[in-house]
Parts: structure tokens; sequence; C-alpha cells
């Protein structure tokens, strides 16, 4: 079985991306997101990408979050990252070190609960 770290965004205006970070071997990490509730210009189940690979978790990581950002500024502006949960702990990235690459203003939470 494919170790995974899971991760839920939420944004500002409530769209929902769920990420998996996947361990392939010690190094080689791939960062998969897939986009829930991204408003009336998309459908619902869009794939909004983007896809990472890192020879590192955070490396992978730091690619997905630096990518999603670009597209959610494509796609409006006035959005950006509030809130990030890792639902099952955090397996390869700690909350610091997520908090390291989303800054101050977005909330990281671990099993729903503040960090």
């Amino acid at each position: 079985m494919l170790p995974i770290q899971e991760l839920i965004l939420k944004t500002l205006k409530g769209r929902v991306f769920f990420v998996h970070l996947e361990k392939w071997n010690e190094t080689h990490f791939d960062c998969k997101l897939a986009a829930i509730n991204l408003g009336p210009q998309l459908p619902a189940d869009a794939i909004f990408g983007p896809f990472s690979k890192g020879q590192t978790a955070l490396e992978a990581y730091e690619r997905l979050i630096a990518e999603l950002r670009v597209r959610l500024e494509n796609h409006d502006p006035s959005d950006s990252i509030s809130t990030i949960d890792n639902p099952c702990n955090t397996e390869f990235l700690t909350a610091s070190d997520q908090k390291n690459i989303v800054g101050l203003a977005v909330e990281v939470r671990v099993n729903g609960l503040a960090c």
C-alpha cells in the first residue's frame, strides 16, 4: 500500500481541494490535487490540478502550493487559501512545515484542530 498524507485545502470563497501527498520511495514524492466546489464557472467535480513531484515531500508540496496559487489568481484574483486540514495526521509534512510554505495568514490544522 502506498503511504499518503491527506490534506484538505479551503479558500476564502468556499472552494475545496483534496490533496494526496504520496511517497513512492525515499526520493520520489507526488502531490496530487483534485478540486471540489470551484464555483459556477466550472463543474463541481472538475480536476483543477496541479500535480507536482519532488525528491522530498516538502519539495513536492511547495511546488503544488505555488502552482495552485497561480491558478487561483488566474481563476479568481480575490480568492486565496484560508485553511489547510490534515485529517489523518501529518505523516510526511508537519504543520510547521506547511505553515512555513503557506504563511501566517493560512490556518493549518491537524485532525481538525488548529496548530
